[in-house]
């Protein structure tokens, strides 16, 4: 018990790391409002992301820095509830990592604190996948279920993310689900 404690804080701690990266790495691209303007703003920098391709919702990336490659799809919730958490947008990743043997992995950033001690959910049609949170941060509670995560997300048309923030309150994001394929895809081929 106090083995799998310590692995879940570990893969928490790394989960978190990632997310802070890909967050970073992309809120610049999402601001800009055509693939010039993301080009030119991933070439700003090295380690900055790069705009690969977008499609319906979803728009892929792909970042190096040094020899260490991240590639990954993204999507900003579509709607989110209650309302006085609309100024600030919940993102959906699906990330690769080949240095470290990552493929596919799913996370969310909600960008407001949750409440840690609870379980969260994610909701693709009548599927329910159990999620885990720290701080801004949510991953599926079991990792081994990514897989079969990312083939409802493929074969769905929405998801829902609920959620419970910090102070206890019911949180709902909605995610469009359309063009997450063809752009997950293109993710996995830029990190192969």
């Amino acid at each position: 018990m106090i083995l799998s404690h310590f692995q879940t804080c570990v893969a928490a701690s790394r989960h978190l790391k990632l997310a802070s990266a890909l967050v970073v790495l992309a809120l610049p691209l999402l601001a800009a409002t055509t693939s010039a303007q993301a080009q030119r703003a991933a070439t700003a920098g090295q380690g900055q992301a790069l705009l690969l391709e977008s499609a319906g919702k979803w728009q892929a990336f792909s970042s190096q820095q040094g020899r260490s490659k991240i590639c990954y799809a993204l999507s900003k919730a579509e709607s989110r509830s209650p309302a006085n958490l609309r100024d600030v947008d919940g993102l959906l990743f699906v990330s690769s990592r080949p240095a470290e043997g990552v493929r596919n992995e799913i996370s969310m950033v909600m960008n407001f604190d949750l409440k840690e001690d609870v379980e969260h959910q994610a909701i693709i049609g009548s599927e329910t996948f159990a999620l885990v949170a720290k701080g801004q941060n949510m991953w599926l509670k079991n990792p081994a279920e990514e897989g079969r995560m990312l083939d409802a997300l493929r074969k769905g048309a929405g998801l829902e993310i609920k959620g419970t923030s910090k102070r206890g309150n019911p949180t709902s994001d909605k995610y469009s689900l359309v063009g997450l394929t063809q752009i997950v895809k293109r993710a996995e081929d830029a990190c192969k």
